[in-house]
């Protein structure tokens, strides 16, 4: 499973769906969606359960009646190579999130990938918008990796299962890596000290983030939750699932 990486409404949530098929979902238990290497749910820490299970009907609520007809309306206006180009775009901005985590890992190799991904994107892409790094041998897009990925690597557990309002699954870790993200993600961090941003100019970029990135997010959440007897359990399970895996890869 590989991951893209993004932290702001649906960040989480986009890490647990990155991993679900492309296709549509027809399986009706975890085995089929996962295979057999399934994370059971015994396996997972779960003592806020409760509390959870609500959290999780609040999110999709919102989800389903809230983005996903924003997702609707965006990529029925928007040509696909305005969609691309701007999704490129803000992957692109999230390079300094995913040098540290290749760094604190000593992932240097990585590190260089990025980092020239990243200067060849920008300079020679317009700013990212396009990505003629995927064809320069040695620059070849690689797994992003995040803060959560680097406390994993580190030792730190999972902790206890959690689900965040609006962000979606995640754990007590994660939810650390998530505050380590922020800290180096360019659209909060750098112009929160940078007089020539204001708060107006980041939560524009950080709502046009989130628009951009709904189509695949919801689609990807609609064909997990439909293809699971509980979609709890199954999101539950998917997520630990692929955490664990990114962690190791």
């Amino acid at each position: 499973m590989k991951t893209l990486n993004s932290k702001l409404p649906f960040y989480v949530l986009m890490a647990a769906l990155m991993g679900a098929s492309a296709q549509p979902v027809i399986a009706q238990s975890d085995a089929d969606l996962y295979g057999d290497d399934v994370v059971t749910a015994g396996a997972v820490d779960d003592p806020l359960e409760s509390i959870n299970r609500v959290t999780f009907s609040v999110n999709d609520f919102i989800y389903l009646n809230v983005f996903e007809p924003v997702a609707d309306a965006y990529t029925f206006i928007t040509p696909d190579p305005v969609e691309e180009g701007a999704t490129n775009f803000f992957r692109n901005l999230k390079y300094p999130v995913r040098l540290a985590a290749n760094l604190l890992q000593g992932r240097f190799d990585g590190a260089w990938v990025e980092t020239g991904r990243f200067a060849i994107n920008t300079t020679f892409g317009v700013a990212g918008v396009f990505t003629p790094a995927d064809s320069v041998d040695g620059f070849e897009p690689i797994p992003a990796e995040d803060i959560g990925q680097v406390l994993g690597a580190w030792g730190v557990s999972d902790g206890p299962y959690l689900v965040l309002p609006l962000l979606g699954p995640s754990n007590l870790r994660d939810l650390g890596g998530l505050v380590g993200d922020r800290a180096v993600d360019p659209l909060s961090q750098p112009f929160a000290v940078n007089e020539s941003w204001n708060w107006e100019w980041r939560l524009a970029l950080s709502a046009t983030d989130v628009i951009t990135s709904s189509p695949t997010i919801i689609e990807r959440y609609k064909q997990l939750k439909g293809g699971s007897i509980d979609p709890y359990s199954s999101m539950k399970n998917g997520y630990t699932q692929f955490r664990n895996a990114a962690i190791k890869e």
